[in-house]
């Protein structure tokens, strides 16, 4: 084969398909010429001698184009920082030190492809290069190494524990994470079934999550568990996934913070339940405790309105005009429960005003800096005593002015003798 990519064929005695005979070199080129990777013969002054089709179709260099390794070298690599590279790799080849390089290559196309190129001397001090188009098996080599290095970085961001294991559960290889607090299974273990170092219940629910993995190709349901550790348990869960070839993968993680956290949370939940349900009877109390206060009212209306109809009724004055009295019926706090229209006209605000509002402020008696709480309800709510008072009792209106009264208060006393409440009167002097 010359630099015109020819072989041309020399006499012989090999029988060939047409009836001639060829030698044994002509049927040796012959396979160099046809074979699927690239040949290039380089004698000992670095000149290239004959390629064949198989580089030129690689490459798209012909032999006129590569006359010496030196114009492969410029052609092939024209970057020169790159060249030097490439050529330190040649002589670690040439020397021995190397079985192959493997470096992209700009074609004649000018598309760069990954090559890689054997040595193999032969007669003459000739080599012989054999050069393969290895640019798919670099880019799918490059994609594997590119995945196994973010598996390796999900796999040490998380803070788990990866068996591989057999079908049988037997221990292949371990990997953690950087944040790994599972102690469970050494490296120490390795080649043992990870069901042996379980305790026996355990292992057997392992052993049948394994089965399932292989049998169904599907993921296992995730166990829990729990395990003795210097004289602290720890909490488990470990997933199964079927991986290849009948192998299994075990997803072990610490999850003890995560139980305890759960157990601290149903505690606070039954402590909120039980506060919910104090808080519920004491709401319950105070409206049973207001029913009462609204019944007795009702009843003392009632009775107040009949014993007037009664005595109207005697005297034949049930037209006669009466002084305006006011009633406020409160709770046993002294808040405002029950407002009459005499006492709003009194006192210059509306029954919705004073509902739910302590009546203190309404009330001022002379020689106690104007405070009634004190008398009133030690009087009336604490001791359940009737009062009546005919001087020094004021009513303070919503303006502020003070309206001189005559005040009554009874207690609301219920079945039992509890003060729940009272009926304060006040007419204006």
């Amino acid at each position: 084969m010359m630099r015109n990519n020819n072989i041309r064929r020399t006499g012989g005695n090999a029988p060939g398909t047409d009836g001639r005979e060829f030698s044994g070199r002509e049927i040796c080129l012959s396979l160099l010429r046809e074979a699927p990777d690239g040949f290039v013969l380089v004698d000992s002054e670095e000149r290239c001698r004959c390629l064949n089709r198989a580089f030129t179709r690689i490459t798209g260099y012909t032999g006129d184009d590569l006359p010496t390794v030196a114009a492969w070298f410029e052609r092939a690599h024209p970057n020169p920082a790159y060249r030097r590279g490439v050529q330190e790799m040649w002589q670690e080849l040439l020397q021995g030190d190397r079985s192959a390089v493997v470096a992209g290559v700009v074609c004649r196309d000018g598309k760069v492809r990954d090559i890689e190129i054997r040595q193999t001397p032969v007669e003459g001090g000739c080599s012989l290069y054999v050069v393969r188009d290895v640019t798919d098996q670099v880019a799918i080599e490059e994609h594997l190494r590119q995945a196994t290095s973010e598996l390796t970085a999900v796999i040490e961001a998380l803070p788990d524990l990866f068996l591989r294991l057999n079908a049988d559960g037997t221990i292949i290889e371990s990997r953690a994470g950087r944040l790994v607090e599972v102690s469970l299974v050494p490296r120490a273990l390795l080649g043992r079934r990870v069901q042996d170092l379980l305790p026996a219940e355990l292992g057997e629910a392992v052993g049948n999550a394994l089965q399932q993995a292989v049998r169904t190709g599907t993921p296992a349901a995730p166990l829990e568990f729990s395990h003795q550790e210097d004289g602290e348990v720890r909490h488990y869960e470990a997933r199964i996934v079927p991986l290849y070839e009948m192998h299994v993968m075990a997803v072990i993680r610490d999850i003890t913070e995560r139980k305890r956290a759960e157990q601290e949370l149903h505690r606070h939940r039954e402590h909120l339940e039980d506060l919910v349900a104090g808080r519920t009877d004491e709401l319950e109390r105070a409206n049973q405790q207001l029913q009462r206060l609204l019944h007795y009212i009702e009843m003392t209306e009632r009775r107040a309105a009949e014993e007037w109809l009664d005595l109207s009724a005697g005297q034949g004055s049930l037209g006669t005009a009466e002084p305006e009295e006011g009633r406020i019926t409160t709770d046993a706090a002294g808040t405002v429960v029950i407002v009459n229209r005499a006492a709003e006209r009194l006192t210059g605000y509306t029954g919705g005003d004073l509902t739910g509002r302590p009546i203190w402020p309404l009330l001022s008696i002379t020689g106690t800096d104007g405070d009634a709480r004190e008398f009133l309800s030690r009087e009336l709510l604490e001791q359940g005593r009737a009062i009546q008072r005919a001087e020094g009792m004021a009513l303070v209106r919503s303006d502020g002015t003070e309206l001189s009264i005559h005040f009554s208060g009874d207690p609301i006393i219920d079945a039992d003798g509890a003060v729940i409440g009272m009926v304060c009167t006040f007419q204006r002097v």
